[in-house]
């Protein structure tokens, strides 16, 4: 009795200082504001490679309620407004005019720092960790990839924070990274957590490394819920089992929204808000799980009128959760930490205490191995409430006690076996009852590594895509780049007349507007060549879709001097049929924009366009091709040059560059129509004009009810 009081006696100690730990002052956090407004980061003697990767710590020019970019840096007056702070800090812990500010709103943060020669001959990287809850990042003035949506209230933000690696050309001397965040729907706001900068290759190895690490956490904690249930299947008496199953998966779902957080990355599609209410509902579940799994293996020592009080009370914070934002629940983890899972986590200790000291079987074991779950899990507390700056230990814990119950597990076999030899010739039975389920497993094994080596395979093809396709960007993206250079450096070298400078601004301008809509277009083409463009197929009436666009064109056409007109097609078909294709609206749009763009860019003014249609039926009367013409009366293209122009970068030789685009149009209506399982092909004659036809399967229908009123989408 005396030893039971004990350990109820520190309980309640543990709890009391838990709770005065929780509900100190916010004094006591330090205030991450550094009074020395013209001190800043020196990485002049920072070497990449010998160095290895550092942490940028600051100081950081922060901005409060305001969402500056670069540009904005160029009025020397903004600088004159900031606060200077330290990293990683949430906002709460910066003051301004002596008040702490508040987790909720937006801020910009500016980090100006010089490089030397040496540091910036290779690419850099930074690992960026979580940010809460939306950022946008610039580098050298170059955005980046950010996360989420940054916005000044609730309505405009969305929130997104996992780890990210981003990469960049550093430069020689001064260089500066801009963030903008913002935070209006947790708990956390601002960059409270490191951000880390190192070479290009140390970074990715860092985040390939990380990412290694929390996977085979995950998996392990997976395979022990496999294990559990199986375990359970075979012996229907072991309830502790499934409980512990629960408890490995809620954990599992738990480390893979964490750490590298690489479940966003996988399903992109998970909002960020139901991300959080995952993690929060799955650290519920392994509480309820624990208390039940503890109840089950040692059902002579727990207090079994206790677990109904967890259950219903977690199960009503759970259902708060689930009817609530993040913004309202997560702002109660420390009520939760003290009155929810501290008490399930006292009560099992008690439970394990109680046990080894009545010499339970594996009791002194289950001890240990709880106390190391018992202490990651104390520690991942502190980390959430800011009293530690780095996290996720509890999956580490978890391993650990689940080390435990293996070695329990093992020596509770081991014991059946030396005391009944008769299960011997059972277990041969057992073995030999499973000989088919290996072979099936090995034969599932050897499906799933053809189609991982398939997987493979066309992973090295959109490599390759993406290889040439880079070398392509080079080259097109140098001659504009040169020209903007040349120009620029005219005007500010003072070496062309005051009065031509607007000139060579307007030519600047125009190279821009080429540079971006060929950096588009590769885009759109390495995604098409890749088949990361999804498309979405609607069966569409032919005649009046492409008709709607041929009047649409028409106005744009006679804008400049170009008559397009309509050829009605007579196509007999059965009254209440129509001509369907298979098409994605928007895409077709795509091609048939581009063939009459090409078609006016090329035509004299007084020139015409003549759209039109027919349908070359297949011996089946109702099935056929539907061929799509677009003819100009134009320059036309010389015979030589027609197998070539749909190649990607390829222009008419001869032709006026400055009208002959990046050259990747066709390349793009060619890739778009091959995903509609048709042909793109032209006929030509110099000087007369050029024909180009689209082929599509077609066939002769009604439209399906609830398509017919469907109308036509028009690309932007």
């Amino acid at each position: 009795m005396w030893r039971v009081g004990t350990i109820r006696y520190a309980a309640i100690i543990l709890i009391g200082l838990f709770i005065w730990c929780f509900a100190a002052p916010s004094s006591w956090g330090a205030t991450h504001v550094i009074s020395a407004p013209d001190e800043r980061m020196d990485l002049s003697q920072w070497h990449p490679l010998e160095d290895g990767i550092i942490t940028l710590d600051g100081p950081w020019e922060f901005y409060w309620k305001q969402l500056l970019e670069p540009a904005d840096f160029a009025d020397s007056h903004i600088s004159e407004k900031a606060v200077i702070v330290t990293l990683p800090a949430q906002w709460k812990s910066y003051r301004i005019n002596g008040q702490p500010l508040s987790n909720e709103g937006f801020a910009t943060y500016r980090l100006a720092f010089p490089l030397s020669g040496a540091a910036a001959a290779g690419p850099l990287g930074l690992y960026i960790n979580n940010i809460a809850s939306a950022y946008k990042i610039w580098i050298n003035g170059e955005p980046m990839k950010g996360n989420g949506t940054v916005g000044n209230d609730r309505t405009r933000m969305v929130p997104r924070s996992y780890p990210q690696v981003v990469f960049f050309l550093p430069s020689s001397g001064d260089n500066e990274i801009v963030i903008q965040v913002s935070n209006d729907v947790q708990r956390t706001g601002g960059i409270w957590e490191q951000i880390e900068l190192g070479d290009a290759g140390d970074i990715s190895a860092q985040h390939r490394n990380r990412v290694m690490v929390w996977t085979f956490i995950t998996g392990c904690l997976l395979l022990m819920t496999v294990f559990s249930v199986f375990l359970y299947l075979f012996r229907k008496q072991e309830r502790a089992a499934l409980w512990f199953g629960l408890i490995c998966l809620a954990i599992c779902i738990r480390s893979s929204l964490l750490g590298e957080s690489y479940v966003y990355v996988l399903f992109p599609e998970l909002s960020w808000e139901w991300g959080v209410k995952l993690e929060y509902l799955s650290e519920i579940v392994t509480i309820i799980s624990l208390a039940a799994f503890v109840n089950k293996q040692y059902p002579r020592d727990a207090i079994r009128r206790l677990f109904p009080i967890f259950a219903v009370a977690l199960s009503a914070f759970a259902i708060l959760v689930l009817a609530t934002p993040a913004i309202v629940y997560t702002k109660l983890m420390v009520p939760y930490i003290i009155v929810l899972l501290l008490p399930v986590f006292v009560y099992v200790m008690y439970i394990y205490v109680r046990a080894a000291l009545r010499r339970r079987m594996g009791s002194r074991i289950n001890m240990i191995g709880f106390s190391g779950f018992f202490l990651a899990v104390i520690h991942e507390v502190l980390y959430y409430t800011g009293f530690l700056p780095f996290g996720g230990l509890v999956s580490f814990g978890l391993l650990f006690f689940l080390l435990t119950q293996l070695m329990n597990l093992s020596s509770a076999f081991t014991k059946a076996m030396t005391e009944s030899e008769s299960l011997t010739s059972q277990l041969q039975q057992v073995i030999a009852s499973q000989e088919e389920t290996i072979k099936e497993r090995t034969s599932s094994l050897q499906q799933l590594n053809d189609r991982l080596e398939q997987g493979n395979r066309e992973l090295i093809r959109i490599e390759n895509v993406r290889s040439a396709l880079l070398a392509e960007v080079y080259h097109d993206l140098s001659t504009p780049i040169t020209a903007i250079k040349g120009f620029s450096k005219a005007i500010h070298t003072a070496v062309i007349a005051e009065e031509e400078a607007p000139l060579y601004a307007s030519r600047i301008y125009e190279r821009s507007l080429m540079l971006e809509k060929l950096i588009d277009n590769v885009v759109e083409l390495s995604q098409l060549k890749t088949g990361e463009v999804q498309f979405q197929f609607v069966a569409t009436p032919l005649v009046p879709f492409v008709r709607q666009l041929s009047f649409r064109y028409a106005t744009e056409a006679a804008a400049s001097g170009i008559a397009l007109h309509w050829v009605e097609p007579a196509i007999p078909l059965p009254p209440g049929k129509e001509l369907l294709v298979v098409i994605d609206r928007l895409r077709f749009e795509r091609v048939m924009d581009n063939l009459v763009a090409n078609a006016v860019k090329y035509s004299p003014v007084g020139g015409s366009i003549r759209i039109g249609m027919q349908f070359r039926p297949e011996p089946q009367a109702n099935r056929g091709q539907a061929a799509i013409y677009v003819a100009d009366s134009g320059i036309g293209i010389p015979e030589a040059e027609l197998p070539h122009i749909f190649k990607r970068r390829y222009r008419i030789q001869g032709t006026d560059q400055s009208r002959s685009g990046s050259g990747l149009g066709l390349a793009i209506c060619s890739e778009i129509v091959a995903r509609h399982h048709g042909e793109l092909s032209v006929s030509s004659r110099l000087g007369e004009g050029s024909e180009f036809t689209v082929l599509l399967p077609a066939a002769v229908g009604e439209l399906a009810k609830g398509d017919e009123h469907e109308h036509v989408h028009t690309a932007h």
